[in-house]
């Protein structure tokens, strides 16, 4: 058996494994309080085989509420859904923790209803208003909060307590020198400004008791100039340790840090070192965690020492039995993170709860529940894309008889154009897990084939899904059929050649992936760019140059004012960041009018000349290739077609509307749900 499932303990804590859930916001709650829902999207992840789940952040007052549906650990009043939440959990042995996390300056009056606090006066860089510099009093009323909040929770029989002290929250504010500029005993030397925290888990461990657990987490590195660096945050692991920390959970970054911390373009376990620093420098526990979305990684991690701990969140939204199905051996069948943030992340910036693009269970627990259908049905499904896929997987999940037509010869639909682009590769999970499970529950799959309306009278259905996908749009633009001119799936289907100098139009989700593609094209591999810089071939921003882009020049006209359109708010800066690093040129708010052949160059190779419009002026861009990315639009005909030729025909997916990865997915499992 893995290494993973050994018991493990932090302090006097006993694990059943070292699988554990880390805090998230999941949308909830919009009064603090614990719900049905919350224990539900809790209570199907402690069935699934987790040892250890962490719920928050918590605010221990209200002037440190990041964010409307934070979980409040503020007033007496809480105790009984927290210990209603606790008793569920450990049915299942598995224990608990609350963490708390108070905002400091991250926390806007907006949500906190009152002035911020921090180590100093200096503003959060989105939120622009300037704190009030708690004064040594106050201090020890904002730790009075923290004990009051910890013994809240232990009375609710929860089995350890989470301090926040990373990702640019209050505790970190104290600690990282970028925010903390104080002279007194709490600014200066690392150790001076670990006196925060230090008086914070001592001030715990004595009002809770020496035994109950201190779990701390710590930024390794803020990713923020002036900020924490690894040997800082070493040495203040150190002193917390001597103050009575159980455990450290280390993870990088802060929110605002212009480095990426929860995309899919990150490599897997890429930030782990920072937890295997902390963990050879003390004698604790020491949880790592973020983009370990494969537990074959997280036991490579267990193996190699780095780390006592996994630490995962969004894994275990997407597959709540993630644990139990790789403690089996059903690598398969485990529906792995794609760190797309669309259903997670991006929701709860947009005011909704937690969801995921392909568990539409995920934060509906109690109303999507798959049971057996009472009438089985004959169902014929023409389209094997996303939406299609789900549809069959839950339709025969519930015992009808499913068929499935592709005319392709393979199955996925768009998102086989998703998953190839630079940095998107997670996305082929998505195609892998439901091809996997329709195949296990006997959907018959036919592919290359193009489906009429005798060939489902063949079949003889009670109800056929429509999911044919889009198809792309065409612009009216003069000499668009011309020989120059390719769709951005044939580029990405590897059908059609690219020059040199390459225009696209359209910069939305399509264009700028496509943009990125062709421009990472001819740049150096990962392994000869270590090579050059281990041997000091090359010079740092040389190599830098030489990795972010190929020789290719790639242009991107777009008609809004600004690129990237589709793409969720947590992922689009980093797009935009690495279109950036790799030189691509855009020109917004254009109109294109026409792609116009020229004469051959001197080598016989033909360009073309797109002409566009711009600030009412025309101008021109000469292209080798021209690339057409302006989006897609309803592919409804055939669904028209069989309209009232069948009994039940369901259009659904991009074919009904054109929307996300999401969208489609969610509703080829609500209508499986539905027959």
């Amino acid at each position: 058996m893995s290494i993973l499932f050994d018991e493990n303990c932090i302090g006097s804590l006993r694990l059943k494994n070292r699988i554990a859930m880390s805090a998230m916001d999941l949308g909830f709650t919009n009064d603090g309080t614990i719900d049905d829902k919350f224990i539900a999207f809790y209570e199907e992840r402690a069935r699934g085989g987790v040892g250890l789940i962490v719920i928050g952040g918590c605010y221990p007052e209200m002037r440190g509420r990041v964010w409307k549906s934070i979980v409040a650990l503020d007033d007496d009043k809480l105790i009984p859904g927290l210990k209603m939440f606790a008793d569920t959990m450990h049915k299942y042995d598995v224990k608990v923790a609350a963490q708390i996390l108070h905002g400091g300056r991250s926390a806007a009056r907006f949500f906190s209803k009152s002035e911020s606090v921090s180590a100093s006066d200096i503003p959060h860089a989105l939120i622009k208003e300037a704190p009030h510099p708690l004064t040594e009093d106050e201090i020890k009323d904002v730790i009075k909060t923290y004990v009051d909040a910890t013994l809240r929770i232990k009375k609710a029989g929860f089995d350890a307590v989470e301090i926040h002290g990373g990702m640019g929250y209050l505790v970190n504010q104290f600690l990282s020198p970028e925010s903390n500029k104080r002279t007194d005993k709490y600014g200066g030397s690392v150790e001076n400004r670990a006196n925060f925290a230090k008086e914070l888990v001592q001030a715990i461990k004595e009002g809770a008791g020496a035994s109950f657990p201190v779990i701390f987490r710590l930024s390794g590195d803020d990713f923020i100039d002036g900020g924490l660096k690894i040997k800082e945050s070493v040495e203040i692991a150190r002193i917390l340790e001597d103050a009575g920390v159980d455990a450290f959970n280390v993870s990088p970054g802060w929110h605002e840090s212009p480095t990426p911390i929860l995309v899919m373009s990150i490599p897997r376990s890429a930030y782990i070192f920072l937890a295997e620093e902390v963990k050879n420098c003390v004698n604790v526990p020491v949880m790592g965690g973020v983009r370990i979305n494969d537990l074959d990684i997280a036991d490579e991690i267990i193996n190699n020492r780095q780390a006592d701990m996994v630490s995962i969140g969004r894994p275990l939204i997407v597959d709540p039995y993630m644990p139990q199905k790789y403690m089996r051996g059903e690598n398969n069948d485990i529906r792995k993170c794609i760190a797309c943030n669309q259903g997670c992340f991006d929701s709860l910036l947009n005011f909704k709860h937690v969801g995921c693009i392909y568990n539409a269970q995920a934060g509906m627990e109690i109303e999507h529940k798959i049971t057996e259908a009472k009438e089985k049905k004959k169902i014929v499904i023409v389209g094997g894309g996303p939406a299609g896929m789900e549809a069959a997987r839950v339709a025969a999940l519930r015992g009808h008889q499913v068929s499935l037509f592709e005319k392709r010869s393979r199955l996925g639909g768009q998102l086989w154009y998703a998953y190839i682009p630079y940095g998107r590769g997670e996305i082929k999970n998505v195609i892998t897990y439901l091809e996997t499970q329709i195949r296990k529950l006997n959907v018959k799959i036919t592919l290359n084939k193009e489906v009429d309306e005798q060939t489902i009278a063949m079949e003889n259905p009670d109800a056929v899904i429509i999911a044919v996908g889009a198809e792309p749009v065409m612009p009216p633009i003069k000499g668009i059929e011309g020989k120059n001119v390719i769709l951005a799936c044939d580029v990405l289907d590897g059908k059609a050649k690219v020059g040199q100098d390459v225009v696209i139009i359209g910069g939305g989700t399509i264009g700028c992936e496509v943009a990125l593609e062709i421009a990472k094209k001819g740049a150096m591999p990962p392994d000869v760019a270590c090579f050059l810089l281990k041997n000091e071939i090359i010079d740092k921003n040389d190599l830098i140059e030489h990795i972010s882009h190929g020789p290719k020049n790639v242009t991107v006209l777009e008609m809004k004012k600004k690129l990237g359109g589709g793409f969720g708010k947590s992922t689009k800066w980093v797009i935009l960041k690495e279109i950036d690093d790799a030189k691509i040129k855009s020109r917004n708010s254009v109109k294109v009018l026409e792609i116009r052949e020229l004469d051959s160059d001197t080598h016989g190779r033909c360009k073309s000349a797109v002409v566009f419009e711009f600030n009412g002026k025309e101008e021109s861009i000469k292209a080798d290739t021209v690339i057409i990315a302006s989006g897609y639009k309803p592919n409804d005909s055939f669904a028209k077609q069989l309209d009232g030729k069948f009994k039940e025909v369901y259009p659904v997916g991009d074919c009904h509307k054109v929307e996300t990865a999401l969208n489609a997915v969610h509703e080829g499992f609500k209508l499986g749900l539905s027959l």
